[in-house]
């Protein structure tokens, strides 16, 4: 970019999203300084560091490592910025899903899952600015080991439940961003998933609640299985005491045919609280208990020390899951 402002404009038109700029009070090493114009921001809640780079001859590595080094520093993260840069070095990059952005041409942000490309750079590229609900799904079915490596895209279609088209536009998103490979084996297309512990560390920093919002009942609202939610489940996952109002999740869409007025009372004489859900609770849940995963993004924010300790006993299992893996 030019100018700093003309980064900024070109963020904000191809993302919607405002830039705030702000003063940097790190102390940056002088080879740092004297390598990149260092432009302090704030964007969607996140800090974020651009270094516009001065001598494109420099080796790339020495760019991964000053990005390196300065979120040491700084409690932020850096991007790289570049006028040009050609498709070995940016590939490089996004493999190692180090942040960057090309002069008009690419945003790569992996920590705020932005990935997008204008127009005039492929004519066919769609942009993606963030996962969907089914391509989310995918990944809770990879790291729950109910999808696997090599599967095609019908396997993953019966397994979600969701229609072919649906789940090809699903791992086009997720292709976008990484997170897998769609290779044609024949006249067959399977999938390759990066590995679960990246899938894994890369969710947790960005994780959305399922949850589209509560409200509380005195009835039983539904007539098939019952999916336990929030405290309901970690109170079977974990040794912590359930609260004496059930917490149970429904989908948004086995929810519209219900008057949610007639329903709905004050929590004081509830029986149920009822989380709906933009995808459907059941699925990769255990013993009518939501999945595990979804309970460390649902109740991540209470702050709560006997909670807390729940949450770590959970992911700790999680990640044991993970690891035996490999």
């Amino acid at each position: 970019m030019n100018t700093k402002q003309d980064l900024f404009n070109f963020i904000e038109t191809s993302t919607n999203w405002v830039v705030n700029e702000k003063e940097l009070h790190i102390k940056m090493p002088l080879y740092i300084k004297a390598a990149y114009e260092l432009w302090n921001t704030e964007i969607a809640a996140f800090g974020v560091l651009f270094l516009k780079i001065k001598d494109s001859q420099v080796d790339m590595r020495i760019h991964q490592n000053a990005v390196k080094k300065i979120e040491e520093l700084c409690p932020c993260s850096a991007v790289l910025v570049f006028e040009k840069l050609d498709g070995r070095n940016t590939n490089s990059l996004i493999k190692k899903h180090i942040p960057f952005i090309i002069e008009n041409k690419q945003i790569y942000m992996p920590f705020a899952l932005v990935q997008m490309q204008t127009q005039h750079i492929k004519i066919n590229q769609k942009i993606y600015n963030e996962l969907t609900v089914d391509a989310d799904t995918i990944l809770i079915g990879y790291l729950d080991n109910k999808i696997s490596n090599a599967m095609m895209i019908k396997e993953i279609s019966e397994i979600t439940n969701r229609d072919i088209r649906a789940i090809s536009n699903a791992l086009d998103i997720l292709e976008s961003f990484n997170f897998l490979k769609i290779e044609k084996i024949g006249r067959s297309k399977q999938v390759f998933f990066i590995p679960k512990m990246e899938v894994y560390e890369r969710l947790k920093e960005n994780n959305k609640s399922p949850i589209k919002y509560t409200f509380y009942t005195q009835q039983d609202i539904l007539d098939k299985e019952t999916i336990f939610s929030g405290y309901s489940a970690l109170s079977k996952y974990t040794s912590l005491l359930d609260e004496s109002i059930k917490t149970i999740a429904i989908s948004q869409k086995a929810l519209k045919n219900m008057n949610i007025q007639e329903l709905e009372c004050d929590k004081d004489i509830a029986n149920y609280k009822i989380e709906v859900w933009d995808r459907e609770p059941s699925l990769f849940s255990y013993n009518n208990l939501i999945n595990p995963l979804y309970i460390l993004r649902i109740l991540k924010n209470i702050d709560d020390e006997r909670t807390k300790y729940a949450l770590e006993e959970i992911e700790k299992n999680i990640l044991v899951k993970i690891k035996e893996d490999y």
